[in-house]
């Protein structure tokens, strides 16, 4: 078994991490919330609609918890994990979800998960992958937690049609950035995933989609 890893702010985009953590207190006040609660409560529906019911759960980039939030009404027997590198998110989380049982969060990466191989079902990450700096490091990291048959679903901003082109100079701005259907493709392939598909969440013209992508199931 490979040992799980803690370097917090190793690969993570420090800027962000700084600015989130000056945000936290107030981010769920701030407008366009209410926009980032659909996109949470479509993972959600994706996440239950997915055959059986996850044992484990991870959400990376967890931010203030609400989507772990919605998934514990929702997934009352599974054990939730919540990652993010900002320390002040994750004070506003552990405030969120006092007293539900069965939730864990960890200042950490994607990138340097402090889990153990194949120990969980499904991997849920909303708004944060463009974050990333190590996205194609992250994405075997993240394969080597899941489970054989086990799902990522990434929500995000995808570089597709013609807003999501006009985007893509912005989401550098903070790690990797906005990829695009073909280079999502190669990250996923090259890190291991056997299958994966792809689906907008709005309407025609919002470039925000939800990726799903599967571990095999062999191995």
């Amino acid at each position: 078994m490979r040992r799980a890893h803690h370097g917090a702010h190793r690969g993570a985009h420090h800027g962000d991490i700084e600015r989130f953590d000056r945000w936290a207190t107030t981010y769920d006040r701030t407008p366009g919330q209410s926009f980032f609660r659909r996109i949470h409560h479509q993972v959600g529906d994706a996440v239950v609609a997915g055959g059986s019911r996850p044992r484990r759960l991870l959400d990376l980039g967890c931010g203030t918890g609400r989507l772990l939030e919605d998934l514990r009404r929702r997934l009352p027997e599974a054990e939730l994990v919540g990652v993010d590198p900002s320390e002040g998110m994750l004070a506003v989380a552990r405030q969120r979800l006092t007293g539900e049982p069965g939730v864990r969060l960890e200042v950490a990466t994607a990138a340097r998960l402090p889990l153990p191989d194949a120990s969980v079902d499904v991997v849920t990450t909303t708004m944060s992958f463009h974050h990333w700096e190590e996205q194609d490091a992250s994405l075997r990291e993240v394969v080597r937690v899941l489970a054989p048959g086990g799902r990522l679903l990434i929500a995000d901003v995808l570089g597709i049609g013609v807003i999501g082109r006009l985007l893509r100079p912005r989401g550098r701005r903070h790690g990797a950035g906005y990829r695009d259907a073909a280079e999502l493709t190669v990250l996923l392939r090259a890190a291991g995933f056997s299958a994966w598909r792809l689906r907008p969440l709005f309407a025609p013209g919002v470039p925000i989609f939800l990726a799903e992508a599967r571990r095999p199931a062999d191995g």
